[in-house]
């Protein structure tokens, strides 16, 4: 009885350290989402306007709620491996799986989006050429096509009817006004520190890169940065299910 009673006492020592240290990672892993969600949204987020697609954003949106509550959690599973009462295992078990179960769906839309973009993402990118507007830099489709083009490097974008990216600035009608045979294309599109020239009878010195294949490489790698970091916590976080729920077992 006294041997069995040791056992006892020594496998609930050995869960709760377990139990801890999965709170430590799952801790760890709630600021790493937290921080790439805020940062995806901060310094990411801007091709969204022209690709037309809430996905991207409302998954970075969820999990960068998603790492709060993990956070949060982690601290109560901390708080319950140091006591044996099983309410408190059972309420920090619930509270961890439907977590689990939030951050799965997460990581399944950062995967579908990188498949779906590529079905739209060219259709509205060439409706926002027609869109855009120097006078308006304020406008989001300026906006965001001034920040591509920048921070990307690229210009415009190959279409059937062109062959080279900056040439389908010729298709906007302000940059292209009907009577004018000659046409401009974006100050964003001229590369930093050197003479640029942005009408079509002297173009020199801009960026070359295709932003439709710029863009959807960009936001594919992101969304996988987004789905890989999901799926590394879901993996910590079953470590925290299955500690909990051993050592919510053995309490008599």
């Amino acid at each position: 009885m006294g041997s069995q009673g040791g056992m006892c006492g020594f496998s609930r020592v050995l869960l709760r350290r377990c139990l801890r240290l999965a709170n430590v990672l799952i801790f760890m892993g709630g600021l790493v989402l937290l921080g790439v969600g805020i940062w995806t949204l901060q310094d990411k987020s801007f091709p969204s306007d022209l690709i037309r697609n809430s996905l991207y954003l409302n998954t970075a949106r969820v999990l960068t709620a998603v790492g709060v509550i993990t956070t949060l959690i982690s601290v109560f599973g901390f708080y319950s491996a140091q006591k044996e009462v099983k309410v408190l295992h059972l309420t920090y078990f619930v509270l961890i799986s439907v977590l689990l179960l939030v951050l799965g769906i997460g990581a399944v839309l950062a995967y579908v989006f990188i498949e779906q973009v590529e079905l739209t993402m060219k259709a509205e990118m060439i409706s926002d050429v027609r869109l855009y507007d120097p006078d308006e830099p304020s406008s989001p489709i300026t906006w965001a096509w001034h920040t591509t083009q920048s921070k990307l490097e690229c210009c415009g974008m190959v279409t059937p009817q062109v062959n080279t990216s900056w040439e389908i600035w010729r298709y906007n009608p302000i940059l292209h006004p009907q009577d004018d045979q000659v046409w401009s294309v974006p100050l964003s599109c001229c590369m930093p520190d050197v003479p640029c020239g942005i009408y079509s009878d002297n173009i020199t010195n801009i960026y070359t890169k295709d932003c439709y294949d710029a863009v959807k490489e960009f936001v594919s790698s992101q969304s996988a940065i987004l789905g890989g970091v999901a799926v590394t916590v879901v993996g910590v976080q079953v470590l925290g299910i299955i500690s909990s729920l051993a050592l919510f077992l053995s309490i008599v």
